[in-house]
């Protein structure tokens, strides 16, 4: 069975394509990282597309500001990715992994991640500047509101083991692309970890209405763009503290999920999938650099 891949929505489309690099590198199916960064700017700029009702002007910013951020990207932040890649590499040469090692590279992930939606903020908002009259504020709402039915109607007809299991047949994939084939007791684990999370999801999207109605009703105000920057970086990473407080516990334990997930799956890795995982962080690193570079 083949996993379903979520389709990327507005606030998340920051954090997806312009963000946490090394993300992107797990999600999508190009193994090559220069391979998929050639196409960054063409999935920014299709994305835009799709939500947004642009006019020839509206192009041209586009393209412009894509151009931008991917250029701020490569040498502000894909230098910082190699270094966490290669950082992963040394603790994995020294043994197996320890609940603590999992533990820091989170952290500093989520540090790095953080920044990179600050960084990219300011490119995302001058586009939505330009967005905030009434007929297109309400495009771009119909278009999130399109997503979020489609999504929930495919959550709710799906039986619980097909979800399941796509998930899984996702987080497998992923973790293969760096350590090599899962035995079958890692593939259990996978699992053991993903059953309980099943539901989170339609948690997510009930969430993630109430910040697609943020976004709306903030660009009908028609802000500034360096406000409506704070705004987007702020709905993007902890859109929690502008529409639903309560959801800060939540979002807590779905790091907290995964990290265990991660903390059990290296802790069983074999030699040889530390090797391969070491050899596949670095070769990523070094394809990075030389991104960085312009290479």
């Amino acid at each position: 069975m083949s996993a379903r891949m979520p389709k990327p929505h507005l606030p998340s489309l920051i954090l997806r394509l312009t963000g946490a690099f090394f993300i992107l590198l797990a999600l999508s199916a190009c193994s090559s990282v220069k391979l998929f960064y050639g196409f960054a700017d063409n999935a920014l700029e299709s994305r835009a597309e799709q939500y947004l009702d642009l006019d020839a002007a509206d192009e041209k910013l586009v393209r412009e500001e894509v151009a931008r951020l991917v250029a701020w990207h490569r040498t502000a932040m894909l230098p910082r990715y190699a270094a966490f890649l290669n950082r992963q590499a040394d603790t994995n040469d020294k043994g197996p992994w320890r609940r603590e090692d999992v533990a820091a590279a989170f952290t500093e992930f989520r540090v790095l991640l953080d920044d990179t939606v600050a960084g990219a903020a300011p490119y995302i908002s001058r586009v939505l500047a330009r967005h905030t009259a009434p007929s297109k504020v309400d495009h771009l709402e119909a278009q999130m509101a399109a997503y979020i039915a489609e999504e929930r109607l495919e959550e709710q007809e799906a039986p619980f083991d097909e979800l399941l299991e796509q998930r899984v047949d996702r987080r497998v994939a992923n973790l293969e692309r760096f350590i090599g084939p899962l035995r079958d007791d890692q593939v259990e684990i996978v699992r053991l970890h993903t059953r309980p999370t099943v539901g989170d999801r339609m948690l997510w999207l009930d969430q993630l209405e109430k910040r697609q109605r943020a976004l709306a009703d903030y660009l009908r105000r028609d802000p500034a763009s360096a406000a409506l920057a704070a705004f987007v970086y702020q709905l993007v990473l902890r859109g929690y503290d502008i529409v639903d407080p309560s959801y800060k516990n939540v979002s807590a334990a779905r790091w907290r999920k995964l990290e265990a997930l991660y903390a059990d799956v290296m802790a069983s890795l074999s030699e040889e999938q530390r090797l391969n995982l070491s050899r596949t962080l670095r070769g990523y690193a070094k394809d990075i650099l030389e991104l960085a570079a312009g290479e």
